[in-house]
């Protein structure tokens, strides 16, 4: 019946974990860029409705915004100001923003169209062993692992934004401290091809930096290191943003598509 009372809308950081899967990817989206951030000395800025993330870098992963709650258009002119407060005046390049929810166009607020990549998930369960000759899969615990990790991923994703690549840009050591966070860097014939993680948040384990060298690919290196850190807690379904390039990987692993997010890169002020 209709009511004037203020009802739950099922979004925002207050919801309990487990209420629904959008919400609950959204808000583990926004830890997890919390705690990488810092564990890399990042400046992180957090409220109820975004989470920004800085890392001073030229890449837009490492300077991202998160929308924790739907936000009303006419809203949306003071929050574009606001971000972009966050990080006018700093070294660094264009911040990326991540909305599970349609948002107006903000290309004339000083953001850049970036897509709408389809949110994914796959329900807790075993995957199909495919061994692939040559290659072995080990998870980044040190500082040489981390080194293999981090320029693989450089010059796989690719990520122009931190070439020419130089050590401790993304993935320094001490980011190996973040809580929740795990990392796989995948060896073929001895040589580091491929990178994933994984951040386990309470009710699922969210899928990320999946990448592959180019002369890699095709050979079912992207779907081990896919499978790595989707069974990064095997006993959680897990979620991730797709990409254009792993999305038949994905298909192919059991990943259903659930909605899609609106991504916009916000061009950095002086």
């Amino acid at each position: 019946m209709e009511t004037d009372e203020e009802l739950e809308t099922g979004y925002g950081s207050g919801v309990p974990p487990g209420d629904n899967l959008c919400n609950d990817y959204v808000q583990g989206l926004a830890a997890s860029f919390a705690a990488l951030g810092r564990a890399r000395g990042d400046r992180v800025e957090e409220d109820e409705v975004v989470l920004a993330a800085d890392s001073g870098t030229g890449s837009l992963f490492g300077n991202a915004v998160v929308l924790r709650q739907p936000v009303a258009p006419a809203a949306w002119p003071a929050l574009a100001d606001r971000l972009h407060a966050v990080y006018a005046g700093r070294p660094g390049g264009s911040f990326l923003l991540f909305s599970a929810w349609p948002t107006p166009d903000l290309s004339g607020a000083g953001f850049g169209r970036v897509g709408h990549p389809p949110l994914m998930f796959r329900p807790a369960g075993p995957v199909a062993h495919e061994p692939v000759e040559g290659l072995e899969l080990v998870e980044v615990a040190d500082a040489p692992t981390a080194l293999d990790w981090e320029r693989t991923l450089v010059h796989g994703y690719p990520e122009p934004g931190l070439q020419p690549y130089v050590p401790g840009c993304f993935l320094p050591e001490r980011a190996l401290a973040a809580p929740g966070w795990r990392h796989w860097v995948a060896y073929l014939d001895g040589e580091p091809v491929a990178t994933s993680s994984a951040y386990v948040a309470p009710h699922h384990g969210r899928v990320d930096l999946i990448s592959t060298v180019e002369a890699a690919r095709g050979r079912g290196v992207g779907r081990a290191v896919t499978v790595a850190a989707t069974l990064a807690a095997p006993e959680l379904p897990a979620m991730l943003i797709s990409s254009d390039l792993g999305r038949n990987v994905y298909d192919r692993l059991g990943y259903l598509p659930l909605c899609r997010f609106s991504l916009w890169e916000g061009h950095r002020r002086p």
